[in-house]
Order: C-alpha cells, then structure tokens, then sequence
C-alpha cells in the first residue's frame, strides 16, 4: 500500500498514550511541575458550510478558546519564528502549521482538517470537518483553499504522512494540489536533530512532555481515532468527536511551541511534490 510503512512509522515515532509514563520518567529531575490539560466534553461552535461539493463544519477558534497556557505559548512561539529565517516577519499570513485526522492507514478517508495559521482576525485555528464520508471532498477542497496563499508550511511528521496523504484523496477524488508552499518545515526532523534531547523518543506527545512540560488527561490515542470517528457517524454522539477536536487542536499548538523553541534549527527544504 502506498502509505502503508510512512503510516507505520508515524504510530511508532509520533503518538501513543504508554509515551506519557516513559516521557515523564526521563523528565530531568529539577524540571518544572507539568501542567495538565482536561478533556473537553463539549464540541465548539461550528458552521455548516455548503457548497458544490457537499459542504462541511467549519470551525475557527482562538488559541485562547483552548486555554490560557495556549494563548501565552502561541504568542510566545511566534515571536520567536518572527526572528526565524523560516517566518519572515512581512508576511506572517504565509506561514501555516497543517495537522490532519484520518479514518485509518493508506486508501481511508480524512475527515478533519487543522491549520493554525494568522488571518484576518489574528491568529486562529480553522478545524474543517468532515460529518460523515461523503464530505471528504468539500473540506480537502476547504482545505486548499485556506492553504493557497502559504509560502512556509509547518507540520509534524508532515512530510511523511499528512501531506501525502492529502495528494492520495486528492488524486482519489480527481483533485489536484494547488498549494505551493516554498519550505515545508518538519518539526519531528527537527527534534531529531536536537542533539541535546534526553527524550525515549521523538514522539509529538512525549516531546510535549518533556520539552514543553504539560500533558493531557483523557487525550485519545492517534491509533483509536479512526473507530472514534466510525462511531461518531453511526450514533451522531459527539463526546469522542469533542476529544479528536482537542486531540488535533494541541498537536497544532504543540508543534507550534517546539518551532518557537528551535526557531533556527529547520533546514528549508522545498516541498515534495
């Protein structure tokens, strides 16, 4: 399958819950107490958006909507990539942090879209979802949209999966790729680089841990989402939906505050096409 071992490689290098006890066991000794993120229950105001295509739940929040420590870390974060050879401070609206929600491995669905980027309220995350299989194609169309004017493009693990994964439906549903950012900035090849890491791994949410000091309670587990967002379709119930919401709210965050922390540490390599 075409994805199948850069899928593989993600759920083994980038998320899973038995990361927060080993993280947390290599912490160093004087770090500060971890701050913990609740679940959240409650799913955020969205917009029903129709189109051509079938429409999609359009949903935009603040980082402050996410809580206050996000709020402080976005800023935080920018400021520092605003000095950054990567984020040239006369077009912040070009750069863009990508993260997506899938229904499973190579040839599945995405159902949701995450971009963290500014517009012209400031800076925000755009969530585009998808409320049952048949909208796949209005949010990937969404989604190109909202990413048409990125130059600098910023993900975790990106290059190996969201970005392919994305030219997979988009191929699938006779699409195309219009977006042409010109660097693609892979923050888990960066943290891999970081030489001075005493990290069990370079998994997103061990990274949060230990580099970014905060953990989440009742987070889901990457490889329990696609069976989250089945059931989701089937019941309509949206309390697992209201996690993978939050789930995908915080990678964006996350991978947002480790390249504010290595601002410098990115080579630019052009975007694979």
């Amino acid at each position: 399958m075409l994805l199948s071992r850069d899928v593989r490689r993600k759920l083994a290098d980038l998320r899973g819950d038995a990361a927060h006890g080993a993280a947390a066991n290599h912490a160093p000794d004087d770090a500060p107490a971890a701050l913990v993120i609740a679940p959240s229950l409650q799913m955020p105001p969205g917009l029903a958006v129709a189109d051509s295509l079938g429409g999609y739940l359009s949903i935009r929040l603040t980082p402050a909507d996410v809580g206050p420590w996000a709020e402080q870390l976005t800023a935080r974060a920018f400021a520092e990539l605003a000095a950054s050879e990567i984020f040239p401070t006369r077009a912040r609206h070009e750069l863009a942090f990508l993260d997506i929600e899938t229904t499973g491995l190579a040839a599945a669905p995405l159902f949701l879209v995450g971009v963290l980027h500014v517009g012209d309220s400031g800076l925000h995350i755009h969530q585009l979802l998808a409320r049952d299989y048949a909208e796949e194609p209005a949010v990937l169309a969404a989604a190109i949209e909202l990413l048409s004017a990125v130059k600098v493009l910023v993900s975790f693990n990106g290059r190996s999966f969201d970005v392919p994964f994305v030219h997979d439906r988009l191929r699938y549903h006779r699409m195309e790729w219009t977006v042409q950012p010109e660097r693609h900035v892979d923050m888990l090849h960066v943290a891999r680089r970081q030489h001075d890491l005493h990290v069990p791994d370079h998994r997103l949410i061990t990274l949060e841990t230990c580099v970014c000091r905060r953990r989440r309670a009742g987070d889901i587990p990457g490889e329990l989402i696609p069976g989250a967002y089945h059931r989701f379709v089937e019941s309509g119930e949206t309390d697992e939906l209201a996690v993978i919401l939050q789930h995908n709210q915080i990678d964006l965050l996350t991978t947002a505050e480790l390249a504010g922390r290595w601002p410098h540490g990115a080579s630019p390599p052009a975007l694979a096409r």
